[in-house]
């Protein structure tokens, strides 16, 4: 794999660690562990704080990844006023609240075909996107577009296919309602010009979606990097395999450990 590719990914590690050991992030655990009985010295508990928040936000490291893969990839251009945002402010029409749950539950209980209902349902949402709304604050993960076309991409990233069944629908739905307030935040006017992407980093599929039509809309693992990167999926797989034990890795927590253990 060429370098620059490996300075990406090492750039996406470095981001997380950065953020997660923050003077923000330190002094808001020191102020927790401060009050706490423990026999493990604090500043153990520390860097295991920031640790176990590391671990927790494996996601967000694959999320800042991709975002730097498009990025590089030529293409695409990442819309920073959104991608990676936890606190977005958006308007979803009251139409399309219902609409949206309403197919949700049809979905449910109705052995339904995805592959006509769903853009069915995509092209109802740009045509109800107006008229009363309720406002809401809400994350947007990953926010493109393709250059010479202007076609806008939302992709919802996720590490495993592995989730419960309770947490499934609730993946779906979310994915389903940020598309609808991305139509209205966009002002969309055709459903073709914003494809909603559910994306597992990995190829492993552990049940069929009952609520995205697989073939249109989620993309695993290679199947994404065959159609939208330049870069071989299997190099970026085998190079993460690998990545834990990078001496750029341990240097980069050795660091890390050495500015808690400090304080």
């Amino acid at each position: 794999m060429n370098n620059k590719i490996e300075k990406l990914i090492d750039e996406a590690v470095a981001k997380i660690i950065e953020r997660s050991g923050s003077p923000e992030k330190i002094k808001k655990l020191q102020e927790k562990h401060n009050v706490k009985i423990h026999f493990i010295p604090k500043r153990y508990r520390i860097f295991g704080g920031i640790l176990q928040s590391m671990n927790i936000q494996f996601g967000n490291f694959i999320e800042v990844l991709m975002t730097l893969l498009i990025e590089n990839d030529g293409h695409y251009k990442i819309i920073t006023d959104y991608s990676g945002k936890k606190n977005n402010s958006f308007e979803l029409s009251s139409k399309n609240d219902a609409l949206i749950d309403n197919y949700i539950t049809r979905c449910q209980t109705e052995n339904i075909n995805l592959d006509i209902e769903f853009p069915k349902l995509l092209k109802n949402i740009v045509l109800n996107k107006d008229g009363q709304t309720i406002k809401f604050n809400h994350d947007i993960d990953l926010l493109f577009k393709n250059i010479k076309t202007d076609k806008f991409y939302y992709m919802e990233c996720k590490y495993n296919d592995d989730h419960d069944t309770g947490k499934f629908v609730d993946i779906n739905r979310k994915f389903i309602k940020t598309y609808a307030y991305l139509v209205k935040e966009l002002n969309i006017e055709n459903s073709d010009e914003l494809m909603p992407i559910l994306f597992f980093f990995t190829n492993k599929k552990m049940k069929e979606n009952d609520y995205i039509p697989e073939k249109s809309n989620i993309y695993r693992g290679k199947t994404f990097f065959e159609k939208f990167l330049k870069i071989e999926y299997a190099e970026i797989d085998k190079y993460l395999l690998n990545l834990s034990e990078n001496p750029k890795t341990i240097k980069s927590f050795k660091n890390l450990y050495d500015k808690i253990i400090n304080i």
